[in-house]
This record gives C-alpha cells, structure tokens and sequence, in this order.
C-alpha cells in the first residue's frame, strides 16, 4: 500500500512501485497491467491517482496505452544507428542481446531490371542471393537479403545461419564495407513476412535498402531489411 503521510506524492510512489516491479522483470516487456480501476482499488487511491502514475510512466517510455485495450509494459526496441557502418551482429552486441540467424536461401539467380541497373551488370548475369531471418535474443527481428557479383563465388559454400557475413568477407576476400548509401520506407507485410516476423499480415514494416561499398569505392553487395517496427528505431 502507499503512504498517504508521506511527502513523496501519491502518484510518484505509485509510478515508482510499477517502475520498481517493470525494473526486477516482475512485469515482463508485452505483459498487460492491472486497469485503471483495479489500480486504484489494489492500492487504496482514486483513479485519477492512477492515470497521473500511468501517464509519467508513458513519458518514461516504460509502458505503452493501447486504446479499447489497456496499459502494457513497453517492448525493448532494436534500434540500428545510421550514420555508423555497422552489421545487424555488431548492432546487437552493442545492444547487449545475442545475435542469430536462419539461413533461409543461398542460391544463383537472374536480376531483374532495377536489380541488374543498381549492380551495374546485366540481366544476364547471375547474382548471389543470400536471404536470411535476424534474431535478438532469439527474437525474429529483421529479414535480410543480400546480392552479391559472382567474384564472391565462396558465399555459396558457405552456411550464415549464425555467421557473420562481414566476418567471411574480411577473412576470405579481406575487404571491409567502408560505407553504406541506405534509403528507408515504409511497406506492409505480407504472409510470408508476417509468418517470419511474427507480426499481423499488412503490419507496417521498416524497409532499408542499401548499396555497401569498400575502402576503394567498389560496390560490395546490394542489401534489403525488413524490420518489424513494433520492436525497432531508427536514430542518427
């Protein structure tokens, strides 16, 4: 219960016991609180109590309001910074989670038109096609594929499903992205997405798509990631 004596305000020592109880993991990222009413009855104040406590701890970013269906503990989001040339396994070890991956495809195939401008090669000309399936602690976040020219041949040798592609090529062709040119948008998952990241069929996605290049200046590989936005950010 709280103190009504106490000089601390009795929404502050609410909010402090629910940040407390979110901080030792009592309450769980995605877990639903109690509603406002049962708040108010469990802890022996009035509902505008309540909703002050609830609203400092949206502006802590510590729990979410979703309308019609409650309050929620926040989801720790993924965030990737873009003015740093960083791979998803370097970002996650940043982020203190532990990096994984699926290999969904690593084959040969034909680009299409935009594909083959992009490369500077012909639509004749066959591409490495590596897709995979990120995870942050065991957490689909992201789907990634990337296009590499036939010079990198010993990529379809090899299984990524927990491996560094930027650590293959460093160690089998001792080449370092440099740099990276990105474009973002917003797309809509399809079923596939949607059954890979776990989200809602049509739940907006972050789509970055990007051309790596070495110290040289030499196209690397082309790159496309899909991110379920509910559980990342992007910042510069």
């Amino acid at each position: 219960m709280l103190e009504e004596q106490n000089v601390i305000p009795l929404y502050r020592q609410l909010m402090e016991q629910i940040e407390e109880k979110i901080r030792q993991g009592v309450y769980r990222p995605g877990e639903q609180l109690m509603t406002e009413i049962e708040m108010s009855k469990a802890f022996g104040v009035s509902i505008i109590t309540v909703r002050k406590a609830l609203k400092e701890l949206v502006e802590k970013g510590l729990v979410e309001r979703q309308q019609g269906k409650g309050t929620f503990v926040a989801k720790k989001k993924f965030s990737k910074n873009l003015s740093q040339t960083l791979n998803f396994t370097q970002m996650c070890h940043l982020a203190g989670v532990t990096p994984g991956g699926k290999m969904l495809e690593n084959t040969l195939i034909f680009p299409d038109k935009k594909l083959a401008a992009k490369m500077g090669i012909s639509q004749q000309d066959r591409v490495i096609y590596i897709k995979r399936l990120r995870f942050a602690n065991d957490r689909p976040i992201a789907i990634e594929e990337n296009y590499f020219s036939l010079s990198y041949a010993k990529l379809l040798e090899q299984n990524f499903d927990n491996n560094s592609l930027y650590d293959f090529l460093d160690k089998e062709y001792h080449i370092r992205i440099a740099y990276t040119k990105k474009k973002i948008e917003i797309c809509r998952a399809n079923k596939e997405e949607a059954k890979l990241l776990h989200v809602m069929e049509e739940e907006p996605l972050l789509l970055i798509t990007s051309m790596a290049y070495t110290e040289d200046d030499r196209l690397c590989y082309r790159g496309k990631q899909l991110f379920d936005g509910e559980n990342f950010a992007l910042y510069v």
